[in-house]
C-alpha cells in the first residue's frame, strides 16, 4: 500500500513541465564538469522540446511557454558557470540571468517560426538561429561564448578532430542535429508513425557515428608536424587575492619566477613562458627597457642566450599631444593635457632587447571593459575590481606575433579569455604564428570547474589550428598540449613549479584557420531566410482571414 501513491504520482512527475525543463538544464550542464558524462549533450534538448510541444498542443500562452523555457536555460547557466561568484557575485548573477535571457530570446524567435510554419521548418530555424547567436556571442562587444555547445566536447579530443575543418561551431551543429533527430523519432513514436521511427533511428545513427568515426580516423593518423622546440613553462602560484596585487612586491614575485626558471633551465630550452600579468608594474611602454623587472629578465636571457622569455604584464601607453586617442583613453592625472591607455599585455624579452608588446584585445565584460565605450563611457565606474587597474582597457586591431631572432618561430601570445575564441585565435596563425602560448591567471575562480573548463578550450584551439600550445597558468593548470589536443604534460591546481617539454612549430594552416566561422555566417543568412518565410506566411494568413 505504501508504494501505490508513489506509483500513481510517477506519471505526473514525468509529465511535469517543470521537471522536464529542469532535466534539460541538468543534461546541458553535465558536460561542463570534467568528471561527468559529456554524451548527455546529444539528447539534452529532448526533454525541453517534449515539454514545449505539449505546451503548444495545450495552447498555452506565449509567456507561460517562455517562462518554462527560461527555467531550462537558467538551470544550465547556473549549474555550468556558478563558479564565477568566487570572483564577483554581481558578475555571476548577470552572466547567468542575462545569458539565459538571450538564449530564451533565440527560442522565442523559433517559437514564432514554428507556430507560423511547421515543425520541420521550425527545427531548421532553431538550429540556424542558435548557431547565428553563438556566432554573435563570439564577435559582439558583449561576449560570453563560454557555453557554446561545441565547447562541451573539449575534454574529448578523439571525438572532435574534424574541428580543424569546422571549428567549434561544427560541434554545435552536430549536437543540434542529433538532438533534433531524436526529438523527431520520439514525435513519430507519439504519433504512431512507425515507418518514420525506423527512418529517424537510422538518421540518428548516421549523423552520430559518421563524425565520430571520422574523428577517430583523423586522430590515429594525426601526428605533431613541424620543427621540435623545447619550452619551459613557469607556474608561480601566487594568490591573486592576497599576494598578487597587495601581499608581495613585484620584486618578490619576480624572484619566484626567476628562481623556478633557473632551477629547470638547460641549453635546450628556447622559450620560458610565464602567466598573465606576471609583471604588475604598470610600465610605461616608452620606458619598458628601463623597468627593473624587464632588466632582470634581460640578465637571465643574457646568461642563457638561446632562450626567449614571454610573459604577461600590465602596461601603459602615453599619447603624444595631437595624436588620435582611443575611446578607452583617459586623462593623465598629473597633466590633463595628456591621455593614456592601459593594457593587459604580453612581452617577449630576448638578447636583441627589441621588446615587442601585444595587447589583449578580447576583454572580459564588466572587469576589463564595458561594452561600446564610445557611447557608454560612464559605465566604467561600475567595472569590477579584481586587482590592477579597473575600467575599460585598451586593445589593438591585429593579432601580434612574437618572432624569434632567427625568424624561424612565430609565437601567438594568447592572453586568458582570448583562448575561448577560435576565429580570433586564427588571426595569430594568419600573421605567421607556428606556436601558440596561452598565458592566464585562473586563480580568481578558486578550486572550481572554471579553470578546468578554461583548459579544455585550449585543447579545442590546438585542434582547430593544428598548433602545439604551451599554457602557463598562474595557479594552474599549466600544460603542454599537442596538435591533436592531448595534454602531454601538466602541473595541477595550486602548485608552484615548472614544466619542461617539447612542442612543434607547424607552418601548415588548417582549413578552419583560413576560413574562420563560416558555419556561423551561413547560419545567420539561413536564419534570416527562415524568419522572412515565417513572416510572409503570417502576413498571408492574416490577409486571408480578413477577406
Amino acid at each position: 500500500m505504501v508504494f501505490i501513491p508513489i506509483a500513481m504520482q510517477t506519471p505526473r512527475i514525468l509529465n511535469s513541465h517543470v521537471f522536464l525543463m529542469l532535466l534539460s538544464g541538468v543534461l546541458l550542464a553535465l558536460p561542463w564538469y570534467e568528471s561527468l558524462p559529456s554524451y548527455t549533450i546529444f539528447f539534452a534538448l529532448v526533454p525541453l522540446f517534449i515539454s514545449y510541444y505539449r505546451l503548444v498542443e495545450l495552447k498555452k500562452d506565449y509567456w507561460t511557454i517562455i517562462g518554462y523555457v527560461y527555467l531550462a536555460f537558467f538551470t544550465w547557466n547556473l549549474l555550468a558557470t556558478w563558479w564565477i561568484y568566487n570572483a564577483t557575485v554581481v558578475g555571476s548573477l548577470l552572466a547567468v540571468v542575462l545569458t539565459s535571457m538571450l538564449m530564451t530570446l533565440v527560442f522565442s524567435i523559433y517559437h514564432f517560426i514554428h507556430i507560423k510554419t511547421s515543425k520541420t521548418i521550425g527545427a531548421f530555424a532553431f538550429i540556424t538561429f542558435w548557431l547565428a547567436w553563438e556566432q554573435f556571442f563570439h564577435n559582439s562587444e558583449i561576449t560570453w561564448p563560454w557555453l557554446t555547445l561545441g565547447n562541451s566536447l573539449g575534454n574529448h579530443p578523439m571525438v572532435i578532430q574534424w574541428y580543424e575543418y569546422t571549428g567549434v561551431l561544427g560541434g554545435s551543429l552536430w549536437i543540434l542535429i542529433v538532438n533534433f533527430f531524436i526529438i523527431s523519432q520520439i514525435t513519430a513514436l507519439r504519433e504512431k508513425v512507425y515507418g518514420r521511427i525506423a527512418w529517424f533511428f537510422a538518421d540518428v545513427l548516421l549523423f552520430f557515428t559518421i563524425p565520430f568515426a571520422l574523428s577517430l580516423y583523423i586522430y590515429f593518423n594525426q601526428g605533431d608536424k613541424g620543427e621540435p622546440i623545447k619550452v619551459l613553462i613557469v607556474q608561480p602560484n601566487i594568490d591573486p587575492y592576497n599576494e598578487k596585487f597587495s601581499g608581495l612586491t613585484n620584486e618578490q614575485q619576480m624572484d619566484i619566477m626567476l628562481n623556478l626558471a633557473e632551477q629547470h633551465i638547460d641549453s635546450s630550452i628556447s622559450y620560458v613562458v610565464c602567466p598573465e600579468t606576471a609583471i604588475d608594474d604598470r610600465i610605461w611602454e616608452h620606458q619598458l627597457a628601463e623597468n627593473h623587472c624587464i632588466k632582470r629578465i634581460k640578465e637571465f636571457v643574457d646568461r642563457h642566450p638561446h632562450t626567449s622569455w614571454v610573459t604577461g604584464l600590465v602596461s601603459l601607453r602615453l599619447y603624444e599631444p595631437g595624436e588620435p586617442i582611443s575611446y578607452t583613453a583617459r586623462r593623465l592625472p598629473s597633466d590633463q593635457n595628456y591621455f593614456y591607455d592601459r593594457y593587459n599585455s604580453a612581452v617577449q624579452v630576448d638578447t636583441t632587447f627589441s621588446l615587442p608588446v601585444y595587447h589583449k584585445s578580447k576583454l572580459v565584460v564588466g572587469v576589463e571593459m564595458m561594452p561600446y565605450p564610445q557611447y557608454l563611457r560612464f559605465l566604467d565606474k561600475l567595472s569590477i575590481d579584481l586587482g590592477g587597474i579597473t575600467g575599460s582597457l585598451g586593445t589593438q586591431p591585429n593579432r601580434g606575433v612574437f618572432r624569434s631572432s632567427d625568424n624561424r618561430f612565430g609565437v601567438g601570445p594568447i592572453i586568458c579569455y582570448e583562448s575561448v575564441f577560435g576565429e580570433y585565435v586564427s588571426g595569430y596563425v594568419a600573421n605567421g604564428a607556428n606556436l601558440l602560448f596561452v598565458i592566464t591567471n585562473d586563480g580568481w575562480w578558486g578550486d572550481t570547474p572554471g579553470y578546468r573548463q578554461h583548459l579544455s578550450f585550449s585543447r579545442i584551439r590546438a585542434i582547430e589550428m593544428r598548433r602545439s600550445i604551451a599554457r602557463s597558468a598562474n595557479t594552474g593548470i599549466s600544460a603542454l598540449i599537442n596538435q591533436r589536443g592531448d595534454i602531454v604534460d601538466s602541473l595541477g591546481w595550486w602548485k608552484r613549479g615548472a614544466i619542461k617539454g617539447t612542442i612543434y612549430a607547424n607552418n601548415k594552416t588548417s582549413y578552419y584557420a583560413r576560413h574562420g566561422d563560416y558555419i556561423g555566417n551561413i547560419s545567420a543568412f539561413m536564419a534570416l531566410l527562415s524568419l522572412a518565410y515565417a513572416i510572409s506566411q503570417y502576413l498571408m494568413n492574416r490577409k486571408k482571414s480578413q477577406l
